[in-house]
């Protein structure tokens, strides 16, 4: 058995950047992640729908560098994609419910049997069950002008 050697960045298992580990990301590294973004996409705001290659590639760098990981390209693919579809989940829900949307908290005050209504129409709502949008501002910043097909 050796020792790994010191002061190298983790090395993470692939398997760890599958949609599901994507789902995971929230507090700082979501924040980072969602900023990287925005950023980029201020940038270069001739990309059309979405990121440039050379975008991606400095935001997984950044991004791996602050928190001294390794993620792959699919890893922030997936996560821009979950991002997305919450977000569009968020917009929807918005439209729906009206009078059950508190601006004040920024969360969701609905009936159970609504909200079981509302879940059976789009799954990707349940999480506003609990809680609201992360990042609210950012997200809306990235995903409120995208195409529903766009591909990074």
């Amino acid at each position: 058995f050796t020792m790994p050697p010191k002061n190298k960045k983790v090395r993470q298992d692939p398997s760890q950047d599958t949609p599901k580990h994507a789902k995971q990301l929230n507090g700082e590294m979501l924040y980072t992640y969602l900023a990287l973004c925005k950023r980029e996409l201020d940038t270069n705001k001739d990309a059309g729908s979405g990121l440039l290659k050379a975008s991606w590639a400095k935001i997984r760098e950044e991004y791996n560098a602050k928190f001294k990981i390794t993620r792959e390209p699919k890893y922030f693919s997936n996560v821009w994609f979950y991002q997305k579809t919450k977000y569009n989940g968020w917009t929807w829900l918005l439209r729906k419910t009206g009078n059950g949307f508190n601006a004040e908290t920024r969360t969701f005050y609905l009936p159970p049997e609504e909200w079981d209504a509302l879940i059976k129409i789009n799954e990707n709502v349940s999480t506003f069950r609990k809680c609201g949008l992360l990042h609210e501002d950012l997200m809306e910043a990235i995903f409120a002008n995208r195409v529903a097909t766009e591909h990074v």
